[in-house]
């Protein structure tokens, strides 16, 4: 025979048991303490109405001036009177005589005992039946005695016996209601997570455009729900992405190689013994070289940008400083450039990025202005505090970015014209790795550009604490 595991439930039947098992348990507790709630008071009220039986034969015999105990015999029928069915009452002298007994469906051997000096309430089982009893000390006048009251639980007991029934009974209900109850609680649960269940069953076997039905309510399902449609769109666009990548980067080495390779042929087959042949075979082949050379070094920085990992502990930089050596290597490199920093006169707060970061994000922009200002050979960098940023804006007076295209700039590889970036050595990747960058420290970048009027990029870089 098979153990039974609870681990191997299914999670419908787990959620049936638990809430099934949590509604029983709540309406047991509840049940047990009224149980013993109401138990308690009708022993109670039964002690009270004892009590006050007591204080009537005591106000009753009070009353009467020196009585003997002959004269409580006589009035036995005041006792019978007031007797309750299943009840006894009797008085003793001092020395635990029967002065007088009355009783109504309680039958029962009281022994002599000890007169008490408070009253006293007991509870005894005689034959297994159960009696509470009651004993008071009895003064009246000068003589001195006890009045004790048997009182058989019958009707007690009959009224616990059956809220005990009664309760039961609604309790193998509560159960069956709560199983229903646990088991209907399930299925509401269960059903959107099998709806996105089959979902993904449907991506895995169609594709990526499967999507979920989200339900009007709009709880924790409905979210995840609507988190999973989002992530499936990211997914896909991401994919997309990928695939224009693998696109364009095999676009962007098969040109060079395939330069390089008929250079090659055609040394191969007669240029070997031309010198003009070989002398500009030998060229192109360098240049293109030295273009695949550049391709994969970007390449390897987006890999790198992507990759990127947040230092812990990150030593807060002077941007002003690194601006200042950034622009002096790049006037050794360019020196037929004008590059001008703008600061404002009272020192900027220091900026919470790692420095060769700082300088890579600075190289990309100073590289793509010297590129495309081929004309107005003037670069302006200018810094300014906004808030909770130092914002690092970058000038060039190139041939600038139609308004249609802004959107593109950040997607890898692209390049608003293809012709002129190629031979500037623009493979398209700069920005994209100057936006992987910036995003990994909570930063922002944007582009403000004019056709044959320059364009702007501003770095948005959050200060240090």
């Amino acid at each position: 025979m098979k153990r039974f595991r609870p681990r191997e439930l299914s999670l419908k039947g787990k959620l049936t048991i638990l809430s099934a098992g949590a509604i029983f348990i709540t309406y047991f507790v509840f049940t047990f303490l009224q149980y013993h709630i109401v138990k308690q008071w009708l022993l109670n009220e039964e002690e009270k109405t004892m009590e006050q039986t007591v204080a009537e034969i005591e106000t009753y015999y009070a009353e009467k001036r020196n009585i003997s105990w002959e004269d409580v015999r006589r009035r036995r029928s005041f006792l019978e009177k007031l007797n309750e069915r299943y009840q006894l009452i009797r008085v003793t002298d001092e020395k635990g005589n029967v002065v007088v007994s009355v009783s109504n469906g309680a039958a029962v051997s009281l022994s002599p005992s000890d007169m008490p000096d408070r009253l006293k309430m007991d509870e005894h089982f005689v034959n297994n039946e159960r009696f509470l009893l009651l004993r008071k000390p009895l003064h009246i006048g000068h003589l001195r005695g006890t009045i004790e009251i048997a009182r058989r639980l019958t009707k007690f007991q009959q009224v616990t016996n059956m809220l005990f029934l009664i309760m039961t009974v609604i309790g193998f209900g509560a159960m069956a209601a709560s199983a229903f109850a646990g088991r209907f609680m399930a299925q509401r649960f269960i059903k959107p997570l099998k709806t996105l269940a089959e979902t993904m069953a449907d991506i895995k076997n169609n594709g990526l455009k499967q999507r979920i039905d989200v339900p009007p309510a709009r709880d924790e399902m409905a979210e995840l729900m609507i988190m999973f449609n989002s992530m499936m769109d990211d997914i896909e666009r991401t994919f997309a992405m990928q695939r224009q990548f693998v696109e364009d980067a095999s676009h962007e080495l098969r040109t060079p190689l395939a330069i390089l390779q008929g250079h090659l042929s055609l040394l191969q087959r007669w240029g070997k013994h031309n010198p003009e042949i070989l002398e500009e075979s030998l060229e192109a082949a360098m240049k293109e070289a030295e273009r695949l050379k550049r391709l994969v070094l970007e390449l390897l920085d987006l890999s790198r940008a992507e990759a990127i990992v947040i230092p812990k502990e990150i030593a807060p930089i002077d941007a002003a400083a690194a601006i200042g050596q950034i622009v002096k290597n790049f006037r050794v490199l360019h020196p037929d450039f004008q590059f001008l920093v703008d600061q404002p006169e009272t020192p900027l707060p220091r900026l919470a990025m790692a420095k060769h970061h700082f300088e890579q994000l600075l190289f990309i922009l100073l590289d793509n202005g010297v590129k495309y200002s081929q004309q107005v050979k003037k670069i302006t960098i200018s810094l300014r505090e906004e808030g909770p940023f130092v914002t690092v804006a970058v000038r060039d007076h190139g041939i600038g970015i139609p308004k249609d295209e802004l959107k593109n700039v950040f997607l890898r590889f692209y390049r608003v014209d293809k012709a002129r970036s190629r031979e500037q050595g623009g493979a398209g990747l700069g920005l994209s790795i100057a936006k992987e960058i910036i995003d990994k420290y909570g930063g922002q970048i944007t582009v403000e550009s004019e056709i044959d009027q320059g364009t702007t990029v501003e770095l948005a870089i959050p200060k240090a604490e």
